[in-house]
C-alpha cells in the first residue's frame, strides 16, 4: 500500500463454530472518540510488569514529526494524555509502533517500552531512510533514543517486534532497499543479542520478486508467539499484505520465529467461511484460548468486488481452516484504501472477556481514533 506522510498523506467453519450473523442482523455498537486530534496508525498495549499492569496504553501518528501516547486504566473507557513522541528527523516519519518488552533482554528490562517510527521519507524524489527506537522506562512518561537498527535510502517501514525461540529480540520490517534487485519491497528482520542497542545482519522473510507488468510489495508484518501445546504449522505466526496481489492479507507459520520457509513463497491467503477476504493493513491478536483474530482494512467477495460488510467485521480462527466472520467492534463501512478509514485497526481482548478495537474513522475536521468493545467470541 502506499505510504503517505501524515497528515499529507495504511465449507467447514474455522474452530467448529457455526457461521455468525451479518453486521446487518446485529445492533449497532456504541463507539467513542479517543481524543480530538489528527490520528494515524494506531498502536493499542495492555501493560504487563509493574504498578501500571493492566493499564492500556494506546499510541497513534499525528502528524510529520510527532505522535500521541494515551493511557487508560479503566479498560479503555476513558484516555488522558500521557505525552506527545517526537521525532524530528526531516522530512518527516510514519508508521510509529508501540511494544512492552515481555522479558529481560540483554541490557533491557522486563517492562521497557518501545516506540519505533519510520524518518527520514520523502515522497519525491525519497532521501535517507532510517528506522529509530526509543525507549522508556516510565510506563511512556519519558523516552530515549536508544537505537537505529536500520538504515536506507529508499524507504523503511512498519517495525514490529518479538522473542523467538532463542530468546532473542527480533525486529521486522518492511524495506524498498533492493528496488535494484527486483525487488520493490520485501519484509526481513533483524536480531538484537543486547536488547536492542546493536542489531545483526538482514534476514529475507517475504520477498517475491517483481514482475514485468507488476512490483510486488509485501508489507505490515504482524508476528505472535503461539501457546505451548497448541496444534499448528509452527510455534510462531505472521500475517501480512501483499501488494501486486491485491494488497490481499496473507499468513505463514515458523517454528521458531526467524525461518519462515521459501521468501518467494506468497504464503495462504486469509479467506472466511462467507467467501470473504481481507485487503490491506492487517492486524493479528492473539485470542486467550490460542485461536488468531485478524482484521484488515478492506473486505471483499471472491469476486473482488467490495463486500457489503467491509469494515465491519473481523476474522476469528486457527490459521489453517477458514476463518469465521465476527462484528468489528468499531464498524468502519466507509473503509476505503486511503491512510484512514479502518487503517491498520487495533483488536485487543481483556481478561474480562470484552474485545476493544481501536479504529480510525474520517470526520469534518480530519481523521480520529475511536474506541468500541464487544465480546471475545466463544
Amino acid at each position: 500500500m502506499t505510504r503517505l506522510l501524515v497528515p499529507l498523506l495504511f465449507s467447514l467453519t474455522a474452530c467448529g463454530q457455526s457461521p455468525q450473523p451479518t453486521p446487518s442482523t446485529l445492533p449497532a455498537t456504541k463507539t467513542q472518540l479517543v481524543a480530538d486530534r489528527s490520528a494515524y496508525y494506531p498502536r493499542l498495549i495492555q501493560l504487563a510488569h509493574g504498578p501500571e499492569k493492566g493499564n492500556l496504553l494506546l499510541s497513534f501518528d499525528t502528524d510529520r514529526s510527532g505522535a500521541a501516547l494515551y493511557h487508560s486504566a479503566d479498560k479503555g473507557q476513558t484516555w488522558t494524555l500521557r505525552t506527545n513522541l517526537a521525532d524530528t528527523t526531516r522530512p518527516g516519519h510514519c508508521c510509529s509502533g508501540l511494544w512492552e518488552v515481555p522479558q529481560k533482554l540483554g541490557i533491557t528490562e522486563a517492562g521497557t517500552l518501545f516506540w519505533t517510527t519510520s524518518v527520514g521519507q520523502s515522497r519525491d524524489p525519497r532521501s535517507a531512510a532510517a528506522m529509530n527506537l526509543f525507549q522508556s522506562t516510565d510506563f511512556g512518561k519519558t523516552w530515549t533514543l536508544f537505537s537505529t537498527p536500520v538504515r536506507g535510502n529508499v524507504g523503511l517501514w512498519e517495525a514490529e517486534f518479538i522473542v523467538d525461540a532463542r530468546g532473542q529480540l527480533v525486529m521486522y520490517y518492511s524495506t524498498e532497499e533492493h528496488r535494484a534487485e527486483g525487488f520493490n519491497q520485501l519484509l526481513a528482520h533483524k536480531i538484537s543479542e543486547d536488547g536492542g542497542k546493536t542489531w545483526g545482519p538482514e534476514v529475507r522473510d517475504v520477498a517475491i520478486p517483481d514482475l514485468p507488468d507488476k512490483k510486488m510489495r509485501p508489507g505490515m508484518a504482524l508476528v505472535r508467539r503461539l501457546p505451548t501445546g497448541r496444534v499448528s504449522p509452527g510455534r510462531y505466526v505472521m500475517t501480512y499484505e501483499i501488494c501486486g496481489m491485491g494488497c490481499d492479507v496473507f499468513i505463514r507459520f515458523s517454528d521458531n520465529g526467524t525461518d519462515w520457509g521459501d521468501p518467494a513463497h506468497p504464503g495462504t491467503r486469509l479467506e472466511s467461511t462467507a467467501g470473504h477476504h481481507f485487503a490491506h493493513a492487517p492486524t493479528l491478536t492473539l485470542l486467550p484460548d490460542g485461536r488468531l483474530a485478524v482484521i484488515g482494512q478492506m473486505l471483499y467477495n471472491r469476486d473482488g468486488s467490495l463486500a457489503a460488510e467491509n469494515g465491519q467485521v473481523y476474522f476469528v480462527g486457527d490459521g489453517t481452516s477458514a476463518w469465521a466472520e465476527h462484528r468489528a467492534p468499531v464498524p468502519v463501512p466507509e473503509a476505503a484504501d486511503n491512510p484512514c478509514p479502518n487503517y491498520s485497526s487495533q483488536l485487543l481482548p481483556l481478561p474480562d472477556g470484552t474485545m476493544l478495537e481501536v479504529a480510525l474513522r474520517p470526520g469534518t475536521n480530519g481523521c480520529r481514533a475511536y474506541v468500541g468493545r464487544g465480546m471475545v467470541p466463544n
